[in-house]
């Protein structure tokens, strides 16, 4: 997912057109308090005209805090402006309550929700709001990190061990409900490698998504994503030793395979690496968000 400033309107269309999967303007964090009013109407009136002209492309808009009055304003216009946004994502929840009440104040104004954890009580409550996903939010898809706020709210280091807890407990609680993770964009726009190795490594912790405040950053997060060469080579493989060896009638429930025994979990992995692959190779929709 690309951020974009909501103070920028002149990017939103340009970064639509840059590679990423997910398009949010932004008009939290990127606006400034003088330019709130001013970037609502333009992102509206950009989403509005958007939805008219049915593009491909997706997009999401990140609303100010729902307890905030600029995030009262923010529901009120977009409620009123009649755009309706693939994505709508929700910055500092706290309480699963803030799931349900933007589902009951404009439900037809978004088709997924994110909710943006980046507070010690919101960590404390991931639990409780991917569980809003079954009584009350049917339409969240994934809970989204925010490693800024939470660093410093928490007195940590904004790096990889001081998120490392909070990463851990943000998706296994998504997880828990069938829901997507989402991780915090990296700020150094210069250090690719080292972009690489952090979406390589939140990947391994079972994220399915990296955000980016850049395009140049895009790339370098979807080939991060993608599953090393040899291990679609040892998935594939493995696939069909199975597919041969289920088709005899001396089939069993574990087997060894390359001198190492798999069993069902070892085949799901391996059937996860594969369809990766394959969706990387795919042009045109991008993966769904409830993946």
């Amino acid at each position: 997912m690309l951020f974009v400033s909501g103070e920028k309107p002149d990017r939103f269309a340009k970064a639509l057109a840059a590679g990423a999967d997910l398009v949010c303007i932004d008009l939290e964090d990127a606006v400034h308090p003088a330019h709130k009013s001013e970037a609502r109407r333009e992102a509206l009136a950009f989403a509005a005209q958007r939805g008219r002209s049915q593009e491909a492309a997706r997009l999401a808009l990140r609303l100010n805090g729902l307890r905030t009055r600029e995030g009262l304003a923010d529901v009120m216009a977009l409620i009123e402006s009649g755009a309706v946004l693939d994505c709508l994502v929700l910055p500092k929840v706290e309480h699963a309550q803030d799931l349900s009440l933007i589902h009951c104040w404009a439900p037809d104004s978004f088709r997924s929700l994110v909710a943006l954890v980046e507070t010690p009580l919101g960590v404390e409550n991931a639990a409780a709001m991917a569980a809003a996903a079954r009584n009350g939010a049917p339409k969240l898809a994934a809970l989204m990190l925010g490693g800024a706020d939470l660093s410093v709210e928490l007195g940590a280091a904004f790096d990889w061990d001081g998120l490392l807890s909070a990463r851990g407990r943000l998706v296994n609680a998504a997880r828990s409900a069938g829901l997507q993770a989402w991780d915090v964009p990296h700020l150094d726009l210069d250090d690719l490698p080292a972009l690489a190795a952090e979406t390589r490594a939140v990947r391994r912790l079972g994220f399915t998504c990296k955000a980016a405040i850049h395009p140049r950053q895009i790339s370098t997060i979807h080939s991060a994503f993608e599953p090393d060469p040899a291990e679609v080579v040892w998935a594939r493989a493995l696939l069909d030793a199975n597919a041969t060896r289920e088709s005899t009638a001396m089939a069993a429930g574990a087997f060894l395979f390359q001198g190492k025994m798999v069993d069902a979990p070892v085949l799901m992995k391996a059937r996860r690496i594969v369809q990766i692959a394959d969706d990387a190779t795919k042009a045109g929709d991008p993966p769904a968000l409830n993946a």
